[in-house]
């Protein structure tokens, strides 16, 4: 079909503005008005997949992520030289016959080693050099071998890694689990496991591989008590062997925060657990030790972020919150699997939430799923009944899949689940020039681009105790980059009703009347339709839960103490 001269200069306005952005974050808003306008044109009044949509314009929005890669916010390859990657851990890279390819500045600091050399030239226990010398041509990853940091000689364990775009043979990445052993990881050791002081030197003397006979030299005990120690060490830490002992030391590392060993009550500090493929989850707790557990499953845009008076709430209530961080999102490792396969997302997060929150002795859990969480709670409880007692999800709980309820969004939004439904390619060149344009104009630009004025989302987010809460949970959860949440995109503009399907567990949806997003209509026929509970609350939006935070968590505290016990 021949374009009229109003078409052709829409298009040429669109590849302009396409560039600009690249170079001037600013340009951002209308770029995204002038790509609505034409996919809306390509989709035509039914919203049906566009027909011709041009592949000059979807060349250029290729080709100007590529540019956004490069001068904007970049995320790593997994091949990329260590010193550029996010973790600030020392890390080495070395070839199937050990020689080091690169090293981390800290890795070069604290083991010495240099570019060119053999592993085996640094510091490393003996039973460590063995295995890493057998295993350098396999693909066995999440094995830790225990190094020695060149001043001090306290151990340095490192964990084996296996690049995300391996395919057979390929490189091996060793990676830091600490990068010093302080005082905090001895009093991790005796708060976790009851070790007292002496189990605890015993411990920490057997990780860097000395026998009984040196720790007796060094300690000045006999070897008899050493026996009797290392036997109530292995009974209190539930290991048989050394190398056992050496992955639960090691593993606790992950606990450590700069005040505290222990999950704190505030949930300002990020916590790690290392999953068993040996990925790392970020995690924050909130409330009272001894709480009603719930598990909250954050959105793409805040993550577990609350106010002050929120976090009072939740003690009070006797709550306790515990808050993974999802994959690719803020600290915690991506996956390389739901990178490549979107679709495989909510089962691959099941998988790393069982095995946390077995990591943390929670066997039954409520399941709290917040906007674009709700889907993982869904799936959560579907595939674990034994563990998930309940499901409390908050805003926006239901597929965005007719098109009455895009057409009822905001534009920007509008424009965005359009893009993530119908030219998915597409999405990442405006999710990442729409994160260029909030670092480059802060915290106003944030609130414009998601909340219009005069709505009772924007009054709530514009509160102060909100606003800085909002934005900087905001930048955490985008550090990374687009990819997780271009992952949500995908799935929330998709019918995944069927994680539904034959739930048994009581089910709670608490929504705002005025969502710019999801419609108060549809969140009542969804809840109608699947047998789920459905509390409206009139005059307030997608924040929810910071406006009526104190009645959301009421709400929350009545199904967990009904399902819990």
């Amino acid at each position: 079909m021949t374009k009229t001269q109003g078409e052709e200069d829409a298009q040429t306005a669109l590849i302009q503005a396409i560039y600009e952005v690249a170079i001037d974050p600013h340009v951002y808003d209308r770029m995204v008005d002038l790509w609505g306008r034409h996919l809306l044109h390509t989709l035509g009044e039914d919203l049906q997949s566009p027909q011709d949509l041009s592949p000059e314009v979807a060349e250029h929005l290729l080709r100007a992520f590529e540019i956004l890669d490069r001068l904007g916010r970049k995320e790593q390859p997994a091949a990329a030289p260590l010193d550029l990657q996010p973790s600030k851990r020392a890390e080495l890279r070395l070839s199937q016959g050990g020689k080091i390819l690169d090293a981390s500045p800290l890795a070069v600091e604290n083991l010495g080693a240099t570019v060119g050399q053999s592993v085996f030239d640094l510091a490393l226990s003996p039973e460590s050099a063995t295995r890493l010398n057998q295993q350098l041509g396999s693909p066995a990853s999440n094995d830790i071998y225990v190094f020695f940091a060149k001043g001090d000689k306290h151990p340095f364990p490192m964990v084996r890694q296996i690049p995300s775009d391996a395919a057979g043979a390929c490189d091996v990445i060793l990676t830091a689990l600490h990068n010093t052993w302080t005082e905090a990881h001895d009093q991790t050791l005796r708060q976790m496991f009851g070790l007292t002081v002496a189990e605890t030197r015993v411990a920490r003397e057997l990780l860097t591989g000395a026998t009984l006979p040196e720790i007796a030299s060094v300690t000045g005990r006999s070897v008899d008590t050493l026996r009797t120690q290392l036997k109530s060490i292995r009974r209190k830490t539930y290991t048989s062997n050394q190398q056992q002992l050496v992955r639960i030391m090691t593993g606790l590392e992950a606990l450590i925060a700069p005040e505290s060993s222990a999950c704190e009550n505030t949930g300002r500090t990020d916590h790690v657990f290392l999953l068993p493929d040996g990925r790392k989850m970020a995690y924050r707790c909130f409330g009272p030790d001894r709480g009603l557990p719930c598990l909250f499953i954050h959105n793409m845009l805040n993550g577990p972020n609350f106010p002050a008076a929120l976090v009072r709430d939740i003690h009070r209530l006797g709550i306790r919150l515990i808050c993974p961080i999802r994959p690719g999102f803020g600290s915690s490792d991506p996956d390389p699997v739901t990178k490549a396969h979107p679709k495989e997302a909510p089962d691959r997060f099941c998988a790393d939430v069982t095995a946390f929150l077995k990591h943390l002795g929670h066997a039954r859990v409520v399941a709290v799923g917040h906007m674009s969480g709700a889907l993982y709670a869904y799936r959560l409880a579907q595939l674990h009944p034994d563990l998930v007692a309940g499901v409390f999800n908050i805003s926006g709980a239901v597929p965005i899949t007719d098109m009455r309820q895009i057409r009822a969004m905001h534009y920007r939004q509008q424009v965005m689940a359009l893009t993530a439904r119908f030219t998915p390619r597409m999405l990442p060149t405006l999710l990442r020039a729409g994160i260029s344009q909030i670092d480059s104009g802060g915290v106003e630009a944030f609130l414009n681009a998601l909340y219009r004025r005069g709505t009772p989302d924007r009054a709530i987010a514009e509160r102060v105790e909100n606003r800085d809460m909002l934005f900087t949970g905001f930048r955490q959860i985008i550090q990374q980059g687009h990819h997780s949440f271009a992952i949500d995109s995908y799935h929330v503009v998709r019918d995944w009703s069927r994680y539904c399907d034959g739930l048994q567990q009581p089910v709670t949806l608490i929504h705002g009347a005025t969502d710019p997003v999801v419609t108060e209509d549809s969140v009542g026929q969804f809840a109608a339709r699947m047998g789920f509970d459905a509390e409206i609350h009139s005059n307030v939006g997608q924040l929810v839960l910071y406006h009526k935070g104190r009645e959301v968590l009421q709400g929350l505290k009545e199904l967990a103490g009904k399902t819990l016990g």
